[in-house]
């Protein structure tokens, strides 16, 4: 195992581009989605006026008049006012009842504290989720080229165990995500971002979770398929939906019903559930990871019978 593992880094440090692609780009990838879905995490009102109100902790947006029904029915766009050539609110348009925002306004003092914008990252952590869950997509693209090179039949007529093997050329390649997320950590608590009811301690065991997750799934994947392409089907096509209904980049109370009864059999589901109630899943999870177990074992199992 010990060979495998430092002979992959060296295959992965001496492939041009890895180190990019692999660590850095991911990482300004996820800074920059990140502070993206953060900062629209902030309550919008519109106004239609000639001057907005003056009002601490909320964002205000001018709108014409045909455009208050549009702006209602926006995920964030729930509350309208009309105001005065003096910024005083004269109406409310509201799309939802008991609507928080309202009482925001109506107990706002115009004299108050400047808006302090803090970023949340509840929902867009998500997006770390999904990547991680993919990881070990690399691994399975790495197995598959192997078999077809017959590298695996050599290996399984050695006296290296093919176990040990692919267990080696695992943490290898986890071992370059698990550098680039803990630089992600590093930079959301160093930068102050909000996770709302969680720390950076529990987002460090959701990732690693979700990298053991990803490595069974994948050594599995690589035992059934015989192209590559396929791996990526199956990230696009299968598991980035799932995150969408999962609750991954929108809450799931604007989702319909039938998406909420899908997000239940993804794993980003009881991911970013852990999020945003600041407590781990621990049945659900450790039930994915026995299953994520199982499916390495059935997999390696499967490679080594292959020809």
């Amino acid at each position: 195992m010990g060979q495998a593992f430092k002979f992959t880094l060296r295959i992965l440090k001496n492939t041009k581009g890895f180190i990019s692609s692999m660590v850095i780009m991911p990482v300004i990838m996820i800074v920059l989605v990140s502070m993206t879905l953060a900062y629209s995490d902030v309550p919008v009102v519109g106004y239609i006026g000639e001057k907005a109100p003056n009002i601490a902790n909320v964002k205000m947006m001018k709108l014409e008049a045909d455009e208050r029904d549009y702006f209602l029915g926006l995920s964030q766009g729930t509350l309208v006012v009309k105001t005065d050539k003096e910024g005083n609110i004269l109406q409310y348009y509201s799309s939802i009842s008991h609507n928080p925002l309202i009482s925001m306004i109506e107990n706002s003092n115009p004299m108050g504290e400047a808006f302090d914008e803090r970023p949340k990252l509840s929902y867009s952590v998500g997006i770390i989720f999904f990547k991680l869950l993919t990881a070990a997509g690399l691994l399975a693209t790495v197995l598959i080229s192997e078999k077809r090179n017959g590298i695996i039949l050599r290996v399984r007529n050695s006296k290296i165990k093919l176990g040990s093997y692919i267990l080696g050329k695992s943490l290898a390649i986890l071992f370059v995500y698990g550098i680039a997320s803990l630089l992600i950590l590093l930079f959301y608590k160093f930068a102050g971002f909000d996770l709302g009811k969680s720390d950076i301690f529990q987002l460090g065991i959701l990732f690693i979770v979700t990298l053991f997750l990803s490595t069974g799934l994948y050594i599995f994947l690589s035992a059934l398929m015989k192209n590559e392409g396929y791996i990526w089907i199956v990230s696009t096509g299968i598991i980035f939906p799932l995150g969408l209904f999962s609750g991954m980049l929108f809450p799931m109370e604007h989702m319909a019903n039938w998406m909420k009864l899908v997000a239940q059999i993804s794993p980003l589901y009881y991911l970013q559930n852990s999020v945003i109630s600041g407590r781990i899943e621990v049945i659900p999870m450790l039930a994915m990871s026995v299953v994520s177990l199982v499916l390495a074992v059935c997999g390696m199992r499967l490679i080594s019978k292959q020809e």
